[in-house]
């Protein structure tokens, strides 16, 4: 699920991880939750960040966010009921970016960015390749014509081959358009596994034939909330008529 990136002025970084150990404060109390979700865990991508605002004690994970962020922001960082108590600015760097500054990013294979499917879904993801452009490659020089990126969290098969100054690559710092710019959309959830102790959920796509496998963390904005919590409760549902079945079964040998 993506979202774009809201960067507050003068706000700084406070992730939880970097006040306390996990799962308690320096007394032993347990550690921040977040006010959205209610969950202590604080990954990276998805830390808890703490409000600066006088006398507020609000927390929240970046992706919970109203308008999620793609990084930690710089300086104090005012929860949404502190920042509108304030009346704080609040700028879109997105805004600022244009096609012609993509010529200017670091585009060697293995760098990280955001970048723009050719349905108009934009997503994090990484150079694997770069096609360089003629004339500077003939002259030794290292500006890339295209990269082909690889989209966080699907198949190599959805790769793609970008031009470099098409408006459809930005910087991690820059992050996406706002969000009316497109996401990708859960369509629904139809299994669950445990990889080391968590749970993933096989997911489809919105106007995607592949599936993932993504956390519960991914699982951003309302509808995707929604289905997450239906597929749970009809596991949980199917569960416990399994139960009557092996039970009745008993009872009848």
């Amino acid at each position: 699920m993506l979202c774009s990136r809201l960067q507050l002025p003068r706000h700084a970084p406070r992730p939880a991880e970097a006040l306390e150990a996990p799962g308690q404060d320096e007394s032993g109390a347990p550690s921040e939750v977040c006010q959205a979700c209610g969950g202590d865990d604080d990954e990276e991508g998805n830390e808890i960040l703490l409000c600066d605002g006088e006398g507020c004690s609000a927390a929240f994970h970046m992706m919970c966010l109203e308008k999620p962020l793609a990084m930690v922001p710089e300086g104090d960082w005012l929860c949404p009921a502190c920042c509108a108590a304030q009346g704080c600015a609040q700028t879109e760097p997105s805004a600022r970016w244009a096609p012609a500054d993509e010529c200017g990013m670091a585009l060697g294979v293995g760098d990280k960015l955001w970048a723009c499917d050719r349905r108009g879904f934009w997503a994090e993801g990484a150079v694997v390749k770069r096609v360089e452009a003629a004339e500077e490659a003939d002259a030794g020089g290292g500006g890339a014509a295209a990269v082909v990126v690889k989209f966080k969290g699907f198949s190599a098969k959805l790769n793609e081959q970008i031009s470099v100054g098409a408006g459809r690559l930005r910087p991690c710092e820059v992050g996406p358009p706002p969000q009316d710019a497109g996401v990708y959309v859960v369509e629904r959830v139809v299994e669950v596994r445990t990889t080391k102790g968590r749970p993933e959920y096989l997911t489809t796509w919105v106007g995607y034939d592949d599936q993932t496998w993504e956390p519960a963390k991914n699982f951003v904005g309302e509808a995707a909330k929604a289905a997450l919590a239906e597929f749970r409760r009809a596991a949980k549902a199917a569960a416990r008529e399994g139960e009557s079945g092996e039970a009745a079964a008993r009872e009848g040998e």
